[in-house]
């Protein structure tokens, strides 16, 4: 007879343990035990764990490679906070990493299966860097596509379009910038990106769907590094 099986690793039983572990260096710490300081040098270590996991339990093939990521990062500051490297190193491995990121994901896209090109139903790219881009896309057969936002904004109005083929799917990457996508209320959004110091909030409520089908489904997906996206009606 098979015993219960282990309760699967999420973020909210990281975030419960460590601070389970603070709580214990601050209390050692009050008694006079250790000397909290020395420890909390260590900090980015969380890094480490976090990325272990992504990679061990990951959802998709994206966040494994996002968990090598931020093990890689998690090294690099360690290394700095021991002093073994120097901060002008921590700044060129950052965009490296930034670098990667983005090439990761165009070769993720390519990776996908090709399809014949058909200039009466585009699909969206927008790229603003430095700056902001606003669009108002009024599409009957809205299929998806990518929008990128490095130190600007993006903001995408969708409230004209409709999904003939479900789902459709924006691929985002959000670095020092935001994201701004609004939906018409029968659409279903469904967040599956990735929050590196930064977040997705998704703010769309679906009002109408189908009976006994699908509906139209939007799949948010990406990065939002340092960055913030936000879904909304």
């Amino acid at each position: 007879m098979n015993g219960p099986s282990a309760p699967p690793i999420t973020g909210r039983l990281i975030v419960g343990g460590l601070l389970i572990l603070f709580g214990l260096l601050f209390t050692l710490d009050n008694l006079g035990v250790l000397d909290a300081g020395d420890v909390f040098d260590y900090w980015p270590v969380i890094f480490i764990v976090i990325g272990v996991v992504r990679v061990l339990q990951p959802r998709s093939e994206g966040r494994r490679a996002f968990g090598f990521v931020l093990i890689g990062l998690g090294i690099v500051f360690q290394l700095e906070q021991l002093a073994l490297i120097s901060f002008d190193v921590v700044w060129p491995v950052l965009l490296l990493t930034v670098g990667g990121i983005l090439v990761w994901r165009a070769l993720e896209r390519n990776r996908a299966p090709a399809q014949a090109p058909d200039p009466s139903r585009p699909t969206l790219s927008d790229f603003a860097f430095m700056g902001g881009v606003h669009r108002v896309v009024e599409n009957p057969d809205f299929r998806g596509g990518e929008a990128t936002a490095v130190m600007g904004a993006v903001e995408l109005d969708l409230r004209g379009s409709s999904i003939v083929n479900s789902p459709a799917v924006i691929d985002v990457f959000a670095l020092w910038g935001g994201i701004e996508i609004t939906v018409p209320p029968e659409w279903t959004v469904d967040v599956k990106g990735l929050p590196l110091l930064g977040g997705f909030d998704n703010k769309a409520r679906s009002s109408v769907r189908e009976a006994g089908g699908p509906g139209q489904v939007l799949v948010v997906r990406g990065t939002a590094l340092m960055g913030g996206v936000e879904i909304k009606n």
